[in-house]
């Protein structure tokens, strides 16, 4: 949910200005209609006018100014100087009301950032809170006229105004400011009843992924700390006789019998100076690439950090271990200090001493990116809220009732994606040196990033993409000749396309989505009633219920675990190390504690001694009989493992599952549900021409007459559209990806609208709904600048699971 009221920004709305600029277009539409009257008549010899006159109107006719003021002889004339008069009317007023308007909702954006922003700020970085200091404060602003708005004023304006729509328009995970909870279904429930308790009732502090990883890099340099750590047989690597294979590469290295003896008590449990043999026969060893001797940062755990630190605290007591407790546990201490810490100051000191420490031991993070979700800060939070939420049964249920043929459009896309994902898996295998059949995963992974396809990288998730624009131009196509309409509604026969166009196996497992849900509507009461409108705003994997960010607070582990199992028919499938589930803690997934029975850890880094782990060189892929799709089996007995298609990883190639249409995409229904926003393509060029830099009325105006074209609602959200994301290269990864809310009755928002615009060059602008007259979650003022009241924007994420 948004962590922050949404009448936060309508506070920044220049309402008056808007008006003024439409009422100022229509005076511009009348007096162009006028001068030209006037010019048709000045083309005649017989307009009546004296030669002064006659001059004075054609000067003012072809500068586009007012026109002399005299006795016309036609009412021509008249009418026309009229509308000049009205005309320099309207812009005078539209002038005085920007100026006027706009240093209001200035202060209040500052004042916003003080009592709102500042706080969340301190997930902005460093630089960010050096640049905005002088708000970063809880006391009141000082009064005094604001700065001009130069180029710097008004960039940081904008990206103050970046940061608290995040915060109060958009259903993100992160602290105070995107809270998460958990609700219940209620069979006696005919509507939906909201409670939520003011504040926040549990905090989640972490130290982020990258400093573990970061850590580890600094303790491997270290050779006094060698003796302390537990040596284990390389995971791609196995002892076959008096051989050691390299199962990647297919190579051989022989070993006599105490070489052998030694590695089978190399359990990755036993430290080394247990062992009982010399430092340079395990060196030796891991350069060989026989053992792994180092510290390894255990793979999909969001407390890496804290696990590292329980290694070393394990060690014999001696200098090794500590000087790097010393070292450690000062900064492992700091996320809970974080998570007491009530003022804005003592937050962002934690912080910058997190970076600081990490900074002396080596293990900064270099530079921040752009990809989505990346961790940038040391430290990670998230928080719940006692929402006291709960929702008919039947209530819920309608969605998956009536939005069926969507939810059926979605798994026939999975299946159909997960053959073309396994056709392109199989033309790998067909390269591959085959033994019985199969090759080893290590093997495969190794041909797949020769190839130029690592699995662990993009590479599913690219292949899923290609297959899914066959799918969205087989829908175009399909719709081609509807009739242009702001809605349209899907039938069963509409969302069954691919069924009819394409021929791939079907199947039914891991094909169950979840479902991000918004109900709009006035009111808990209006819901009661039957006055609302049920919005299918996305949907995902079930992946998306793992997020350590939701899992984390989950009050009952196991019945989430047992309706996640209920999709996938009793099949297994494994993780081999794909990047996307592990590489922040928040979007860590925890699907191997969530579905432990029936998820393998197949991947070369550490794994949870909780989990079933397998080394990848005591599994092979091969292609099974029957459905051709490529899967994963133990070596030995066989036995199947999972799926590389048919998994939960393809989806993100499908992810948004969103189908365009240029320059305008109808709402889509099903039922009495909206599965998809009505949407709108616009480009650069379709702005009018002006000068748009300063305070820019031309701006107010070039906008407006392009959303009276356009028929676009005051309050839409805006990203870069996908060919322009494809020609930036940022396609999939950038963070401007995600939507940006937009009042288009707010000029600091135009500014916004404009830069993007300017700098993608193409935009799609999406309708928002639930519309804030619409925002059912409203709590009351308790007096607290830090927790207002007002509506809020919320979400419910849920799991799509079979019938019965």
């Amino acid at each position: 949910m948004a962590g922050v009221p949404f009448d936060v920004l309508e506070k920044l709305a220049t309402v008056e200005t808007a008006r003024l600029a439409r009422e100022l277009l229509v005076r511009q539409t009348d007096f162009a209609r006028a001068k030209a009257e006037v010019e048709n008549l000045l083309r005649h010899p017989g307009h009546g006018l004296s030669e002064e006159l006659f001059r004075a109107w054609r000067k003012a006719i072809r500068s586009g100014t007012t026109p002399p003021v005299g006795d016309a002889p036609s009412r021509a004339f008249a009418h026309c100087w009229e509308c000049a008069s009205s005309l320099a009317g309207a812009e005078a007023r539209l002038e005085q009301s920007l100026q006027d308007e706009l240093g209001a909702t200035r202060v209040r954006l500052l004042e916003s950032t003080r009592t709102v922003s500042s706080r969340y700020l301190v997930f902005g970085g460093a630089g960010v809170r050096e640049v905005l200091a002088d708000l970063l404060t809880e006391s009141p602003l000082e009064t005094g006229p604001l700065p001009p708005r130069k180029k710097r004023e008004r960039a940081r304006e904008r990206h103050l105004l970046l940061y608290l729509q995040r915060v109060c328009a958009k259903n993100d995970t992160l602290s105070e400011f995107g809270p998460g909870g958990w609700g219940t279904i209620d069979p006696a429930l005919t509507g939906l009843k909201l409670d939520p308790v003011p504040g926040i009732a549990q905090r989640e502090t972490f130290l982020e992924r990258w400093t573990a990883h970061g850590v580890a890099a600094a303790m491997n340099t270290d050779p006094e700390i060698r003796a302390e750590l537990a040596p284990r047989l390389h995971p791609n690597g196995r002892i076959e006789g008096n051989e050691f294979v390299f199962t990647d590469t297919g190579e051989t290295m022989a070993l006599n019998s105490e070489t052998i003896a030694l590695l089978n008590r190399c359990d990755g449990k036993t430290p080394a100076h247990s062992l009982g043999v010399n430092s340079e026969v395990l060196e030796r060893l891991a350069e060989q690439g026989i053992l792994r001797w180092e510290v390894e940062v255990p793979a999909l755990d969001p407390h890496a950090f804290d696990v590292l630190v329980s290694d070393v605290r394990q060690w014999r007591d001696g200098s090794a271990r500590a000087s790097w407790l010393n070292a450690l546990e000062p900064i492992v201490a700091l996320p809970e200090k974080f998570a007491e810490a009530s003022s804005t100051a003592s937050r962002g000191q934690i912080m910058d001493e997190a970076r600081w420490q990490l900074q002396n031991l080596g293990a900064a993070r270099a530079t921040a990116d752009r990809f989505l979700y990346s961790a940038s800060n040391p430290i990670g939070e998230e928080c719940f809220r006692d929402c006291g939420f709960s929702i008919g049964e039947k209530l819920v249920n309608e969605v998956a009732i009536d939005a069926a043929p969507w939810i059926d459009l979605w798994r026939d896309n999975y299946a159909f994606v997960a053959s073309r994902v396994a056709a392109g898996l199989r033309g790998v295998l067909e390269k591959a040196p085959l033994k019985n059949g199969a090759v080893p995963l290590p093997a495969f992974l190794r041909i797949c990033e020769q190839m130029r396809m690592p699995l662990t990288g993009p590479a599913l998730v690219g292949l899923a993409h290609m297959a899914f624009q066959e799918v969205k131009a087989a829908f175009r196509q399909q719709m081609q000749n509807r009739a242009e309409a702001e809605e349209w509604e899907l039938t069963a026969e509409d969302c069954h396309f691919i069924r009819r166009n394409f021929e791939y196996p079907k199947f039914d497992e891991y094909t169950y989505p979840s479902a991000d849900m918004q109900i709009a509507a006035s009111s808990a009461e209006a819901v009661e009633r039957g006055d609302y409108q049920w919005i299918l705003a996305e949907l995902h994997p079930p992946v998306a219920l793992l997020h350590h960010g939701f899992y984390w607070a989950c009050p009952d582990h196991a019945a989430l675990g047992r309706a996640l199992a209920s999709t996938v028919m009793g099949r297994p499938t494994f993780h081999f190390g794909f990047f996307a589930i592990d590489f922040t803690a928040t979007t860590t997934v925890r699907v191997l504690d969530a579905m432990p029975g029936l998820t393998n850890f197949v991947a070369p880094q550490r794994g949870d001694p909780r989990w079933r782990v397998i080394p990848p060189a005591e599994t092979e892929v091969y292609v099974e009989e029957g459905s051709g799709d490529v899967c994963l089996r133990t070596r030995g007995s066989h036995e199947h493992l999972g799926s590389f298609a048919r998994a939960w990883v393809i989806p993100l190639g499908f992810h948004p599952f969103l189908f365009g249409r240029a320059p305008h995409m109808p709402r889509l229904r099903c039922g009495k549900v909206i599965v998809q926003r009505r949407s709108w393509t616009v480009r650069l060029e379709e702005l009018p021409a002006g000068k748009f830099t300063g305070v820019s009325r031309g701006l107010v105006l070039a906008i407006e007459s392009l959303r009276a074209a356009k028929g676009w609602p005051r309050h839409v959200y805006i990203r870069p559209s996908e060919q322009a994301l494809r020609r930036s290269g940022a396609e999939g990864r950038d963070k401007d990806t995600k939507p940006v809310y937009i009042d288009l009755e707010s000029y600091l928002f135009l500014e916004v609208f404009h830069r993007w615009l300017t700098k993608s060059g193409e935009l799609e602008v999406i309708e928002m709904l639930p519309n804030p007259e619409q925002l059912l979650w409203q709590e009351a003022d308790t007096g607290n600048a830090r927790e207002p009241g007002g509506r809020r924007t919320f979400e419910l994420r849920t799991q799509i699971v079979p019938r019965p």
